[in-house]
Formats: C-alpha cells, structure tokens, sequence
C-alpha cells in the first residue's frame, strides 16, 4: 500500500498521457476524414490496424511535446502537492498541447498541397505566404471548429484524469529512486521503442502495404520535431519551368517497342566496390576479382560508370529509385524521407513480379528495411532472417559467402517473374574474411583479400543460381554502392572516387560488348525498364542507356559543390558560378582549368547542372517524386 501510495505521481502522469493518446488517435481520424480520397483503406480492419500501430508514433511525440510536464511529476519536490503548483501543471499542459495540436489539426488542410506531413521547412511558407492566411482559414473554417472542439477535449481529459492527492507523506528517497527510472522509460517513449534507430516518419513503412499510408500511420508532431533537426534544401530559381524541363525532366515516358517481357531481375551491389578494386579495369598482378573479370567477357558492361554520391544509403537509392543525391543527407535520414518514392520493384509489382531486398546486416541497419518498404520490395531479409547465427561476423552481419547462398536459395521460392536485390556485406572497413579464407589468402592487402573474398561469393553465388530454372530468364545488373578505401592515385581526384562497376548479363543473349559512354547509378532504372519494354510513365533522374539520343550526363554533390559529367569533361558548380572544368579523360588528375564563360559546351553543362538541382529540389520540397496518378 506504501508503495502504491509512492506511485500517485507516476500514476497522474500516466493518466494524462494516455488521455492524450485518446486526442491523437481522435486527431489521426479526422486527418483520415478530411483527406480519405488519399489514403486507400482496405477495409475496417486495416484501419484499425493503423490506428493501432498509430500510438507508437504519437506516444514518441507526446513524450517530447510533453517532457516538460513529465518533469514536474517526477522531480521529488515536496510541495508538488501546492494547489498553484498544480494549476501551473495545467497551464503546462493545455498551452504545449494545445500548439502541437495546431500543426496537427492545420495539416489536415495543408496535406492537400504537399501530400506529406508537415516538415521543418514547410514553416518558413508562414511567413512567406501571411497574405494567403485569412484565405486558408476561409476555405478550412471546419479546421478551426475542429480545433476548438480538441481543446475542449483536452480540458475535459484534463479534469477526468485528475486524481485526488493523498494525504500520506512521501518518501524521498523512494522518489529519488524512481526519478531515473521514469526518465529512462520517457527517453524509451521518445525513441519508440529499443530499436537501432529513434522512430522517425520512414518508421510509418514497416506498418503499411501501400506506401500512400504512410502520412497517415504518422502524426504531423513528429514529422515537425525529426525534420527540424536535418539540413533543409532551398528551392533553386536559374531559370524558367519551360527552360528547366528542355534540359532536365524526371518524368519519363514509355519508350516500349514491344511486347513486355516477363523476365526476372536481379540486382547485386557490392559494398565498396570502386572501380579502382576490379581487375578487368587495372594492371593488378594477381586480380582481386577473377570472376567478376570473366563476367566482363560474357556482358554489357560500362567503363564509364559512376555513382550518385559516397554513402550506401545514397547508392541504394540511385540504383532502386533513380534518387539523385543532390543534398547533404541521404534521403532515408533527410527531412524529405516521408516523400513517396517509387523504386523498381514498385513499377514490376504492377505487372505482376515478387520483390524481395537482401542484406546481410544487423537489425535497422541504415534504415534499409524500411526504405526497401518505401521503394516497392514486398520481402526484406536481414541478419536475423539468416538461419545460421554461427555465421555471424561479430560486426556488420552475416559473411557473404553464406548470405550469398541463403538469398539465392529463397529466390528459388519465389513465384516468376520476381525482381531482387542483393547487397553485399564483407567489402566493408574492416575487411574482415572467414577465417579459413584469410588463411588461404594470409600475405594480402586486407581490402584487396575483403574484395577477392566477395568476389568469390558471387562466382558460388551464380555456380549455384545456374541450377535453378529462374536462372536463364534473368537480367542481372551487378555494380557497386559506392568505392573504397582508395590506394590508386587517379582515383582520389572528384572524378575517379565516384568510379565504380556496371554490368549488365543476361545468359545466354547477345547482350554483350563494352559501353563507354558515361552512365549513371541512377540510370539503371530507366534501362531496366526499357529493356522489359516497360509501358507506363515513371519518374527517373537517370535515362535509358539503350537511348543512343540521349544526351547522357552524371551528376553529383558534395561540400556545398556541385559537378557534372559529360563522356569528357567534368565542371563544378558553388550554386552560382562555374570555378572549374576540367577534361577529365585527358588530364586525368585534374591539373588544368579549362573554363571559359564563353564556351558553348561549358555554358551547356552548367546549365544542365542548373536545371538538375532546380528540378530535384523543386521535386523533394514539394513531394513530386513520384509520377502524377
């Protein structure tokens, strides 16, 4: 009875969250409402399964909204028995509350222009657009009726969860003691959960089938309080709308010259694997990637090959989702990863393919479960859907050589035609290998040994493959997520470290031979899906490398600079002005400037460059990722 007694703050503080749980979830309902012709529910109980997994989202928020009330609970202050006390508690609550319910109730209007939740940046239009303000009230009135209504609301569950004070005299020490714990289960209540990673907008793509969902198994309080920590982008103006699409377009239409073809494909990117670690590419005295070599001979390959930018998370995105990488984070941890994107796997779902994403990592790691959610896979298999913990590298997850097996295996399950992607795992810092193969290979460089051990994968991957009917209807593209460890000296100049592999094989076809015109990561979509003769509209940053028209371009950012590729020559942009051009095929290490103002080609690709970053931009603020339904 002591102890119960000792618990009263705990037990108010409890009761005032789970009121409040009561007014989100009322919240949730009413963005539905106001806005269900965007959010495909699947019957009563799919609903109910969203507003379910819904408090998880909105307990994480109502812990940050609310920590400065929390506070005031638990803190041991002897007069937090002090009628006035009390009522700055209130005070506390109905004014923090009542401003978070601001963002949450004006979004359920402002959803219809953005189709996202609210983000950090999506404030500074307050200021920008006050004259359209008394506008937005008159055609939202009902919002402000609505919103009154949850004040009251929160004013009612106020005096219904207040619960009468006892009498008893409180321990300190008790109080002390269950101070740090409650901390501890409010700083679990803002991360959601005892997950890698603290519970951001992406979480919503593990909860929902359709990705149209996702604003909805969310709250507007969150999106805010993730977003506003993140680098914003701001929109670019270089030039007119008409001027932009002449030069660059994400939307793509069908260029198909047949019937589809119902054929598997099948992705593979190697962890850091630049192009300076394949063999076929350089003068290695012993090559580290003998199989990879011999696949070359037998493929459509590109000497001219780059990525979109120098992390996982930017690559994966290029190569599933033709996303640029055209800011500072990647977009699975930027202030935009609530946008709707629509990968590969979701254009063959619709004719009919099976998808699954495989990757060897521990639980959560880069957010790639969820982001293979968002881009359309249906199946993601990580180190914890491998049978065989003893596997285990003690590090990043399951070696390769074992996963490489596992995955070709549950492929073998999958009902044709199917797509997947296989991302490698061993390559990565610091290089660790198998024990029996390290031994084998004792006196090599541990990078070269990491490379020549994945590599080997990948040959008992395809020795394997072989055996299996799926394997002579399959399109394999196999490239890289980024490069390396660096050791060759031209690839460390801006030009060589985005260099990587691409090859395209299909068994037993004549697509073959060497491409050296420059290609992108994020142009293997497009090319994926002009060879299957795909024929509807998709959004792609990349072009088709089948379109010998095309003027083909490679874009890409770092530190505040940004550059373009043409098959010759790379410039560099500081978002005003050009400060650099270089021929990069004949000054390798990038010695001599050969910017001219007066250039025709040079003012070409600095325009280009211009219309690429106005146009992604544009495009991530305003949540155009995907192609208009």
């Amino acid at each position: 009875m002591k102890l119960r007694g000792e618990l009263f703050f705990v037990k108010q503080l409890g009761l005032r969250f789970i009121g409040l749980l009561f007014v989100w979830m009322i919240c949730r309902i009413g963005f539905y409402i106001f806005n269900a012709d965007s959010f495909p529910i699947d019957g009563i109980w799919s609903f109910l399964k969203l507003l379910f997994f819904g408090v998880r989202f909105d307990l994480a928020a109502l812990v940050y909204v609310n920590s400065l009330l929390a506070l005031t609970y638990i803190f041991p202050f002897s007069f937090r028995k002090n009628l006035t006390y009390q009522k700055v508690q209130k005070w506390i609550f109905i004014l923090t509350n009542a401003i978070a319910l601001i963002f949450e109730v004006g979004d359920m209007g402002y959803f219809r222009f953005a189709f996202r939740r609210a983000i950090g940046s999506d404030l500074n239009l307050i200021g920008e657009t006050t004259n359209m303000a008394f506008q937005f009230f008159y055609d939202f009135w009902y919002l402000i009726i609505f919103y009154g209504v949850m004040i009251g609301l929160l004013n009612f569950i106020y005096k219904k969860t207040t619960l009468p004070t006892p009498t008893i005299k409180f321990n300190f020490l008790i109080q002390t003691l269950i101070f740090p714990v409650v901390i501890g289960l409010l700083i679990l209540g803002m991360r959601g959960g005892i997950q890698l990673r603290p519970i951001m907008s992406l979480t919503a793509a593990q909860y929902v089938n359709d990705m149209r969902l996702m604003p909805l198994q969310s709250n507007t309080t969150l999106s805010l309080l993730f977003s506003v920590q993140q680098n914003f982008i701001e929109k670019k103006q270089y030039m007119s709308k008409e001027e932009e699409t002449k030069l660059f377009s994400f939307s793509k239409k069908s260029t198909s010259k047949g019937e589809f073809k119902k054929e598997n494909v099948f992705i593979i990117v190697l962890e850091s694997f630049g192009k300076e670690h394949i063999g076929f590419f350089n003068d290695y005295e012993k090559s580290p990637t003998p199989f990879i070599d011999s696949l070359m001979l037998e493929s459509w390959y590109f000497e001219n090959a780059y990525a979109a930018g120098t992390r996982s998370t930017q690559g994966i995105a290029a190569i599933s989702a033709s996303v640029p990488a055209l800011m500072d984070n990647a977009l699975t941890f930027s202030p935009y990863q609530g946008n709707r994107v629509d990968g590969i796997a979701a254009h063959l779902e619709k004719k009919g393919y099976t998808s699954g994403f495989f990757h060897a990592s521990n639980p959560g790691s880069m957010e790639f479960e969820r982001f293979s959610k968002l881009t359309g896979y249906q199946n993601f298999y990580d180190r914890t859907a491998y049978p065989n913990q003893e596997d285990y590298d003690g590090n990043w997850g399951i070696w390769d050589i074992p996963f490489f097996q596992f995955t070709a295996k549950e492929v073998d399950q999958y009902q044709q035609p199917f797509t997947a992607l296989l991302f490698s795992l061993t390559s990565h810092h610091p290089y660790y290998v198998e024990k029996y193969f390290e031994e084998k290979h004792p006196d090599e460089k541990p990078i070269l040994r990491a490379i020549r051990y994945t590599d080997f994968a990948l040959q008992q991957f395809f020795k394997t493959a072989k055996k299996m009917d799926w394997y002579d209807n399959t399109l394999f593209i196999i490239t890289a997520d980024h490069i390396g460890k660096r050791a060759i000296k031209k690839y460390g100049t801006m030009v060589g470290m985005y260099q990587i592999p691409l090859l395209f094989f299909k068994p037993n076809s004549d697509l073959k031979g060497k491409n050296s015109r420059i290609i992108q990561q994020t142009d293997i979509l497009p090319t994926v899906l002009d060879y299957l003769n795909y024929d509807n509209s998709y959004f792609s940053s990349g072009e088709s490398a089948f379109d010998t028209l095309a003027d083909k371009n490679a874009y890409m950012y770092s530190s505040q600079i940004y550059q373009i590729l043409n098959d010759s020559l790379v410039l560099s942009f500081n978002q005003k002005e050009t400060i650099g051009v270089y021929n990069y095929k004949k000054d390798v290490f990038l010695r001599d400037d050969i910017k001219d103002k007066n250039d025709p080609v040079n003012i070409l690709l600095e325009n280009k460059l211009k219309a690429a970053i106005q146009a992604h931009h544009r495009a991530m603020i305003n949540n155009q990722l995907v192609t208009p339904e």
